[in-house]
């Protein structure tokens, strides 16, 4: 039975500065240490306090961590709600209902975000959702000491087979926490897992491959690819398992060429497009770097009619920016050297402290260096499953942009 506290709006205070409430009062979510002027350091870390402008007025509820930066992170704004399992129900339902229409009846889509952090009102957590299976990572203190609430509520509202935490991202660290193997949180949790994106089928390895096991924020962008793709040469850099190599093969590309560092991300893709009934044979699966790959192609003269460019994040913090941009733009220089003229190309980034016009730069500049023009097709972000706060633009990471290189 879910309990309130009878007097759940007594949590410690944390006050702000003078006329430090402005970023809160349109509806940020993070509240950094250097704006209180009392912070509550008796509160363990991830413990719930309120936060009250300099002249006493609630603004808001959420946890505190004295370790990091971000020192609150807020929950709720509302003064008679209080940080319970009621609460996390609440969220989670919402976050539910959100995903209905992904959830379709024909199943054509069996895997998606189901918590999207900030994006869903519940900071430091991710949840993805593979057929029956979830697979969730905690991110901060907060979140941490309600994992067991997080279990019960997620089990009931979904009715999952199972659930497995994927606690390993490097952040924890900053937030006092200890990175975790992968550990099962409730019921059973197969080594693979079978999934259909779009029509197409996947297997999914939740416990290791990258994040939660496969990178659903790509879904519409591969579905988007599918009309480029008839009758075309696709080149695929950063092809992880191979999903724009599929969606790509499986609209009559003549040829795709799939290039990742990782051997098994390789025989996965393989895999996937025997999953699929396309010949793996008919293809070209190639394990190496993708810059190495790409200057050798340039020197070769090998042209395609599509690239995609879908690379790891380049930059992790504000102070890796610059670096970043340098990657980006050779990145790009490099691709489009192997484009055919009059080809298209996806460029990708996850970097969040890179923006959209960042990359847009990017393509314009290298486009002039290689004296060529630039035809910009389609911009994608996020589909509805990864839902950002309006108000939290740095929250914005991914960047999907088409383009025709003349």
């Amino acid at each position: 039975m879910e309990k309130t506290p009878e007097k759940y709006w007594h949590y410690p205070t944390a006050s702000l500065k003078p006329h430090r409430e402005e970023q809160l009062l349109r509806g940020h979510l993070w509240i950094f240490s250097r704006a209180l002027q009392q912070p509550p350091h008796w509160i363990e870390p991830g413990g719930i306090a309120d936060i009250k402008s300099a002249t006493g007025e609630f603004l808001a509820r959420g946890y505190y961590n004295p370790q990091t930066d971000i020192a609150i992170r807020i929950l709720t704004r509302d003064p008679e709600e209080a940080i319970d399992q009621t609460f996390l129900r609440k969220r989670i339902q919402q976050a539910t209902q959100l995903r209905q229409a992904l959830d379709d009846h024909t199943q054509t889509t069996t895997a998606y975000r189901l918590i999207n952090a900030e994006g869903d009102g519940l900071p430091g957590l991710v949840v993805d959702r593979y057929a029956d299976i979830l697979v969730a990572q905690i991110h901060t203190a907060g979140m941490e000491r309600m994992r067991e609430q997080i279990i019960e509520v997620l089990m009931q509202e979904t009715g999952a087979q199972g659930l497995l935490f994927r606690n390993e991202a490097p952040s924890r660290r900053r937030e006092g926490l200890a990175l975790e193997d992968p550990q099962i949180g409730a019921g059973t949790v197969p080594a693979q897992i079978a999934i259909r994106e779009n029509g197409v089928h996947f297997l999914v390895d939740p416990w290791q491959g990258q994040k939660t096991g496969f990178f659903l924020d790509q879904r519409n962008k591969r579905a988007a690819l599918r009309k480029y793709a008839p009758g075309k040469r696709i080149l695929n850099c950063f092809s992880y398992t191979g999903g724009f190599s599929i969606n790509a093969a499986l609209v009559g590309a003549t040829h795709v060429t799939s290039v990742d560092i990782s051997a098994p991300a390789i025989e996965a893709a393989r895999q996937h497009f025997a999953l699929n009934d396309l010949d793996p044979a008919h293809h070209e699966f190639l394990i190496a770097n993708v810059f190495d790959y790409l200057e050798s192609a340039v020197s070769g003269g090998e042209l395609f009619d599509v690239v995609v460019l879908d690379p790891p994040a380049f930059a992790k913090s504000e102070s890796a920016r610059s670096q970043a941009l340098k990657a980006y733009r050779r990145l790009n220089l490099l691709g489009m050297q192997v484009l055919r003229p009059g080809g298209v190309l996806l460029t990708c980034s996850c970097s969040g402290v890179v923006r959209m016009d960042d990359i847009l730069g990017v393509i314009s500049i290298e486009a002039q260096r290689l004296q060529r023009s630039v035809q910009l097709l389609e911009t994608y972000t996020y589909s509805l499953d990864h839902p950002i706060s309006l108000a939290m633009p740095e929250t914005s990471y991914l960047k999907a942009i088409f383009c025709r290189i003349c």
